[in-house]
């Protein structure tokens, strides 16, 4: 088959191919094929025979422990592997993965695998990553305790490129202040942003000029965010913010200050020439007393996946509602209605309308069980 520019887009953000060169992709990945599973559908099972390492291409995909029907502990997303344990020969997946919502997925071939680790240190070195990070569940486990007794973490939990906290302390501390929050019965919301067309930006500009938009980014974010909020690289160009005692309308006026100041900042190099502003597009989610993270992080990034679609440079939001359709919409580019406002009577200015969906979706967030090995 062909590698059209949108897989290709998402093979070279996806962390199993970090770093790969991209010309690398159309000769060892040509082969690969679609697939595409219904919501419900299980994709692997404990102790399944599997041939296929899968690339999320779109949607979303449960990862649970017991069977199809149990509540998930993790999400993969767009850009994220599963079956990867297949490829160690008569090792198999411990859990059950399951389609959360309609996806799409690229499966490549153990042989084709194998040829890509054998031309690139690069993709060796990132399956090797992620394929120790499987191995270490309990091993985080008992680190997460080491942390909650001591008050200190052996593992790194610092993006080095743009100095914030990385994927894996979002989420252990994320959970945490969330279930503080909900438990002392105080509002906290949760903003992911993403730089738009940073693939684009990238390659017009370079390596140099993508990390210094990252870098860059992440210290607007800092300089905008309050004391208390909690900040740090989730993957690639996506960063997230946790927010506490915080309303849906305050973390959207929030999102809308930090939008603006992005796009009026210039990039500035090293060197001290100035590279044009990137825009962003950012989700915000408002946690209810019954969510987890996982579903917290599963609404914002449908209110961001609906930023992105509506060109970007635009703030989103997930409104709950019991009375309505849980994702709330607005089917103008105008001032949000009622409909499409967060339930306060602050209503956010310059913000943009709520996440739209046809129908209430089931889903939870890309989240890895595991810490992100990159």
């Amino acid at each position: 088959m062909n590698l059209s520019p949108e897989i290709l887009k998402v093979l070279e953000a996806a962390p199993l191919f970090h770093g790969v060169p991209g010309k690398l992709f159309t000769p060892n990945l040509s082969e690969s094929n679609i697939r595409t599973l219904n919501s419900g559908e299980t994709l692997l099972a404990p102790g399944e025979v599997n041939d296929s390492v899968y690339i999320v291409l779109s949607g979303r995909l449960n990862i649970q422990l017991t069977n199809p029907d149990a509540e998930p502990i993790a999400m993969l997303g767009k850009g994220e592997c599963a079956g990867e344990m297949s490829i160690l020969g008569d090792a198999h997946d411990l859990t059950y993965i399951v389609a959360a919502t309609n996806c799409e997925l690229l499966a490549i071939g153990h042989d084709a695998m194998w040829e890509l680790i054998d031309i690139s240190h690069q993709a060796a070195h990132n399956i090797l990553s992620v394929l120790s990070a499987r191995f270490r569940p309990d091993k985080r486990i008992a680190a997460e305790n080491l942390e909650l007794h001591h008050g200190f973490s052996g593992a790194a939990v610092i993006d080095e490129l743009t100095g914030l906290y990385n994927r894996q302390w979002v989420e252990e501390k994320f959970d945490r202040h969330l279930r503080r929050d909900i438990s002392n019965n105080k509002p906290s919301c949760i903003m992911l942003l993403e730089i738009d067309q940073f693939k684009e930006f990238s390659d017009k500009y370079g390596q140099l000029g993508s990390e210094q938009a990252l870098r860059d980014t992440a210290h607007t974010m800092l300089s905008c965010l309050r004391p208390d909020d909690q900040a740090g690289r989730f993957i690639g160009d996506q960063f997230a913010v946790f927010m506490p005692n915080t309303s849906l309308a305050e973390g959207c006026i929030a999102a809308e200050r930090l939008r603006a100041s992005v796009s009026g900042s210039m990039i500035v190099l090293p060197s001290g020439d100035a590279l044009p502003p990137v825009s962003v597009s950012l989700g915000v989610s408002m946690a209810n007393q019954d969510d987890t993270l996982v579903g917290l992080f599963a609404h914002a990034d449908d209110a961001l996946r609906e930023a992105v679609k509506s060109g970007g440079d635009c703030v989103k939001w997930y409104e709950k509602d019991i009375k309505r359709n849980p994702v709330q919409s607005s089917a103008s580019a105008d001032k949000p209605t009622d409909v499409g406002t967060p339930a306060s009577s602050d209503k956010p200015t310059g913000a943009g309308t709520s996440a739209s969906a046809n129908t209430a979706l089931p889903v939870k967030p890309f989240m890895s069980l595991w810490p992100d090995a990159r």
